[in-house]
């Protein structure tokens, strides 16, 4: 063999690993985590039921405030390192170390110290200094995790990352339950949070060893902050899209309403699982293939179909029962807010779409556009919020807003997407769509006065998927069973992937 015909094969063999590590990673997440997603259900009926809707209403934005001056230390840190196509030198990464340890320290005092005045005089949220300050400990420790989980996402290691997740979501239910049951009110919430980052946090750290060596050697910078800048400022703009419920709601609704909208937001989100998987996985992968437009445009069809089809039954099973999951599982103090869960249902079913073209089209290099879609998005989700709040839509006047401006950037992101690599998806969901409308329908209409309590609800909702399942089957089988091969085939381990 000519050292030109070994090196073409080594591409290959290299191509098809790529992919095969990339399935093997959604399957290590979905592994792991789909069985703590029956866990974290479990946990969240528990807390639901120990816990008032203003305990929730307290927590929600300070959570989220302290969330969102973390994302600010970043500065697009870690995707950088994930998204550069060679690998980062070690004296780059004690760089990058470095300068997010000192943002680190900046948004730790600006939380302890301005963090109680934002809460109270920004959010209208009269609650305990110290809920906000003790994130402090959690944001500070943070800097000590982006180069381990970013070298573990570059190398596609993710079944370490879903066991660092696994034992933060063990600390959360379990604190959070327990002090609940001991008349911690809120502050079991606060427990939870905090203690769930800082055992992430350890466990990544455990998991991928390296060395936090300062430096003062930046020049090595530049390249990850040029990217790092505008990938990070569309996630900002995003994460400002998704705090109209925890920073404007407890002013509009007061925090009975924004515990009512919090759970809305969370039962809608549910049937998500699949995407918040696949979406890791998804700008390490296209920024390997990002010089094969063909190869991006195969997996981005492939990938968003795959994940539509799996997301769809959840979404009709939820749209079905929703009532009925208040009443039979959660009680029926969250009864007014289903109204709200309709209206964010609307919207969280098009995540699927938007939320993977998004770090898609970043993988291929398209920051700048999706910074300025990220900002016409958030400040449109913001002004259309302010504007129905003062109707008397009550606590449907975010849930609304949501719903409208995800499905204006899906009429934005969908032909992007077919300019840039040629993807077509809406032909790929005719089927899907159609089968989780007459599941659903079949739910609503036929089993609904069958369920009678929680474990026949369950039931219903399974029925419901395998209705679907079936549909499914019988609309497209020859795809359904070609596609499904070529997503779950087995491949040799590459022998240099090492442990």
């Amino acid at each position: 063999m000519t050292a030109e015909a070994s090196e073409r094969a080594t591409e290959r063999e290299s191509s098809a690993t790529l992919g095969e590590r990339a399935v093997r990673g959604v399957v290590a997440l979905g592994v792991r985590e789909g069985g703590m997603k029956l866990v974290s259900f479990t946990g969240d009926i528990a807390l639901y039921r120990l816990l008032t809707t203003a305990d929730f209403g307290v927590v929600v934005p300070i959570a989220f405030l302290a969330g969102i001056v973390k994302q600010f230390t970043d500065v697009g840190l870690h995707p950088s390192v994930i998204q550069r196509k060679d690998d980062p030198r070690r004296s780059d990464l004690r760089a990058v170390f470095t300068l997010h340890l000192g943002l680190v320290t900046v948004a730790t005092a600006i939380v302890v110290f301005a963090g109680p005045p934002m809460l109270t005089g920004w959010i209208g949220v009269d609650a305990d200094p110290w809920m906000i300050r003790i994130f402090g400990i959690s944001i500070w420790l943070s800097a000590f995790r982006l180069v381990p989980a970013a070298l573990l996402e570059r190398h596609l290691r993710f079944g370490r990352l879903a066991a660092a997740d696994i034992a933060g979501t063990v600390w959360y239910f379990g604190a959070g339950i327990g002090f609940a049951i001991g008349a911690f009110e809120a502050w079991s919430l606060i427990i939870a949070h905090v203690g769930a980052s800082i055992v992430s946090t350890l466990a990544v750290v455990v998991a991928r060893p390296w060395a936090p060596i300062p430096t003062w050697r930046f020049a090595g910078l530049r390249h990850y902050l040029r990217f790092g800048a505008q990938f990070q400022g569309a996630r900002l703009a995003l994460m400002a899209k998704d705090s109209l419920i925890p920073l404007l709601s407890p002013r509009t609704v007061g925090v009975d309403g924004t515990g009512l909208l919090s759970w809305a937001d969370k039962i809608a989100s549910q049937p998500l699982t699949l995407t918040q998987l696949v979406s890791r996985v998804t700008l390490p992968t296209f920024a390997r293939m990002q010089d094969d437009i063909e190869r991006v445009r195969r997996g981005a069809e492939l990938t968003l179909k795959w994940n539509a089809i799996v997301t769809l039954p959840a979404f009709a099973a939820v749209i079905a029962f929703a009532p009925e999951i208040a009443i039979y599982i959660y009680s029926e103090q969250w009864l007014p807010a289903i109204p709200a869960l309709y209206a964010l249902a609307a919207s969280t079913v098009l995540v699927p779409i938007n939320g993977l073209l998004t770090p898609i089209l970043a993988a291929l290099g398209r920051t700048r556009v999706i910074l300025v879609i990220a900002v016409v998005w958030a400040v449109a989700a913001w002004a259309l919020a302010i504007g129905l709040s003062a109707t008397d839509l009550g606590i449907l006047a975010i849930p609304i807003s949501l719903a409208a401006t995800q499905f204006a950037a899906a009429l934005v992101l969908l032909p992007l997407a077919r300019d840039v690599f040629d993807f077509r998806l809406l032909r790929h969901l005719a089927r899907p769509l159609a089968a989780a409308v007459l599941a659903g329908a079949f739910g609503r209409l036929v089993l609904l006065p069958l369920l009678t309590d929680w474990v026949l609800l369950i039931q219903g909702g399974i029925v419901v998927v395998l209705l679907y399942a079936g549909l499914i089957y019988l609309m497209d089988r020859e795809t359904v069973r070609h596609e499904a091969g070529l997503l779950f085939r087995r491949r040799e381990p590459d022998p240099g992937e090492g442990p």
